[in-house]
């Protein structure tokens, strides 16, 4: 990987495969084809990125005079295990949510632009990844969010998703105005917008004032709103409800992970040879956050208002691994293991939001045959699914498995990585917190799951006169729904079965991030 075309060779085929998608908006194609052609360059840029793994640290356009060269110290960009890590994420939830959209908008117009949104996006969140520059994170944060309030807004046939796309569209922006306030008092702090100046210098306690921390509240509170954390969790929940589906999954699969990479660049690499005090406020933030989110989801009658609230639920529980990384010196060791508390921390959060990703791609997914087949999101009226839908019925009780933690699924490996970061970091009090909320997810997470299989299907049922015939006929799966939901469920039980390279290479990613 010295060859820096071949570094931006992921970038190079999203960008081709956008431009290629431009240019065939501009003839009658099938609506099919664009689909096709987007999952193809998202493969081949998976594929371009994970050859790279493993490979050495390479910062980018760090030399005015060679824009170039390779053998720079420090760089716009910096291209490591941490970005290939979350690039790799990027791309899976990209390829996933490609794949089930091409049925899903097979008979909108403009399907081109779409794809060519999504696209964009997820060519942001990459950069974002890899960034080492706040004013270059920032445009490539917004380059990552803009489209997507795009695509909230896509099936403007629909009065509540206009509605839910201007409500996104507007936090959005005040998340930004958040992030560029703080960046600027960075700047006027430190002088340089480089993140490992930035970090260099908030690192070091004796220079830490007031200010300093003015300028990390603004930050946390615009990363706070994409994380969807509490307090800044209320948009969350309307938005994830009126946006077309597959763009439900694109933000709670990816557009989440975006808020937690910029945390992790900026903020908790800086935070572990601070005061502890952090450690107390990303504890406290765990807390309110996985606890709002588990309860309120207890009551909820529309199954992607509880998924949205699960998703709320599970930002709590990767905010225990900061938790953990703000409360541990970067040099403490676990025992005799070969990484620290901090390395490991990140790690297990980075695990957390690979597996999140694939379990939200699973029930999304199974949400969009559902509501199209019966024409209803209402969790009750996934009774006797199983009757119609085996297939269907497994995909999602798998998904729903593994956010709750049953073993052997990846949800269970990276929430029992969770509890361990918090353990070694001394924080056994938010583990039990921890614990104690997967138990309460228990009951809004086995309420689907035995509707789908232990009731009795309406039709079957003495007291019902009048059955819809949508609810009784069986309805025909397409093959991008099938292969999106099997293909997910497969990887989430091979995670939970051979955790042993992913963890590797997210202890990697979180080795690169910290700089050991």
């Amino acid at each position: 990987m010295s060859d820096i075309w071949i570094i931006l060779l992921p970038f190079v085929i999203l960008l081709g495969t956008l431009l290629l998608c431009l240019f065939l908006e501009a003839f009658d194609f099938d609506r099919r084809v664009f689909g096709i052609i987007s999952v193809l360059g998202g493969l081949l840029s998976l594929y371009t990125l994970i050859l790279g793994i493993n490979s050495d640290v390479v910062h980018l356009f760090g030399n005015p005079a060679d824009l170039l060269d390779l053998t720079s110290d420090s760089g716009l960009f910096v291209i490591d295990d941490f970005y290939r890590f979350f690039g790799m994420i990027f791309l899976i939830v990209f390829l996933f949510v490609t794949t089930s959209s091409i049925d899903y908008v097979s008979s909108e117009r403009t399907i081109g632009i779409y794809y060519v949104l999504l696209i964009f996006s997820t060519i942001g969140m990459m950069l974002v990844a890899a960034a080492n520059d706040l004013l270059v994170l920032f445009v490539a944060w917004e380059l990552g969010s803009v489209p997507t309030y795009a695509l909230a807004a896509y099936q403007k046939s629909r009065a509540e998703t206009s509605e839910s796309a201007l409500k996104f569209f507007l936090i959005g922006a005040m998340s930004s105005a958040f992030i560029l306030f703080g960046i600027s008092l960075v700047y006027g702090i430190v002088g340089t917008t480089s993140i490992d100046n930035v970090i260099t210098s908030f690192a070091e306690p004796q220079n830490f004032s007031p200010l300093h921390l003015l300028a990390l509240m603004f930050l946390l509170v615009g990363f706070g709103y994409k994380i969807a954390a509490v307090p800044f969790h209320a948009w969350a929940v309307d938005v994830y409800q009126g946006t077309p589906t597959t763009i439900t999954a694109f933000l709670a699969a990816g557009s989440k992970s975006l808020g937690f990479v910029a945390v992790f660049r900026i903020i908790v690499a800086g935070l572990t040879e601070i005061d502890t005090i952090w450690s107390i406020l990303f504890a406290i933030l765990a807390v309110f956050t996985m606890t709002l989110g588990n309860v309120v989801a207890l009551v909820q009658e529309n199954i992607k208002r509880m998924l949205a609230y699960s998703s709320i639920a599970h930002a709590g529980y990767i905010l225990i691994a900061l938790a953990a990384v703000a409360g541990s010196p970067i040099s403490s060791e676990i025992g005799n293991l070969d990484f620290s508390v901090a390395e490991f921390s990140i790690a297990a959060a980075e695990m957390h939001i690979l597996t999140h990703a694939l379990m939200k791609i699973v029930a999304f997914t199974v949400v969009i045959v559902v509501a199209f087949s019966i024409h209803s999101e209402k969790i009750e009226d996934y009774v006797g699914l199983r009757k119609k839908h085996p297939w269907l019925t497994f995909g999602l009780t798998i998904a729903l498995l593994s956010l709750l933690g049953i073993p052997p699924l990846a949800g269970f490996v990276s929430k029992l990585l969770l509890f361990f970061a918090a353990i070694y970091a001394n924080l056994i009090w938010l583990a039990v917190i921890g614990i104690i909320n997967s138990a309460i997810s228990i009951f809004y997470y086995l309420r689907v799951i035995k509707l789908m299989i232990v009731d009795t299907p309406m039709e079957e049922r003495d007291d019902v006169s009048v059955v819809p015939i949508e609810r009784i006929a069986p309805f025909p799966i397409p093959l991008s729904y099938q292969l999106t939901i099997g293909l997910s469920v497969l990887l989430i039980i091979v995670i939970g079965l051979l955790p042993g390279p992913f963890l590797g290479f997210a202890l990697d990613a979180a080795s690169n991030l910290l700089g050991l």
